[in-house]
C-alpha cells in the first residue's frame, strides 16, 4: 500500500445544518450531543436554555422508566441562535410581538 492510501483521514462532517445532509430527510428534532455539535454551546448551557424555555425539547420516556430520549427542535434551537445574532430575543420567547417601526 501507498503511503496515501494507509493515512486515510475520517470524511468531514456533510454540512453543519444536520436538516440538509445529503440523502436525509429535514430532521426537525436533534438528540442533545447533536443538537451541543450543531450550535457549539455545552451541554450544561443547552440544558439550562431548555429549561428557561428559550429552546423546545421533548422527553420520549415511557412510564416506569428511568431514562429517557430528550430530543430538542431544531426549528427552536436554530431560532434562539439567529435571535441572539441580531442582539435580541426573539418574539417566541418573550411573548411579545415584534414592534414595528
Amino acid at each position: 500500500m501507498s503511503e496515501a492510501q494507509t493515512n486515510k483521514t475520517a470524511p468531514a462532517h456533510a454540512s453543519e445544518n444536520p436538516s440538509t445532509e445529503t440523502n436525509a430527510l429535514p430532521r426537525e428534532w436533534l438528540r442533545i450531543k447533536e443538537a451541543c455539535e450543531f450550535s457549539r454551546v455545552s451541554k450544561p448551557k443547552l440544558y439550562d436554555l431548555i429549561n428557561r424555555g428559550l429552546v423546545k425539547s421533548v422527553s420520549l420516556k415511557e412510564r416506569g422508566q428511568i431514562k429517557g430520549t430528550r430530543l430538542v427542535s431544531f426549528d427552536s434551537l436554530r431560532d434562539f441562535l439567529r435571535s441572539r445574532m441580531t442582539g435580541g430575543e426573539s418574539s417566541a420567547t418573550t411573548g411579545t410581538a415584534p414592534e414595528s417601526e
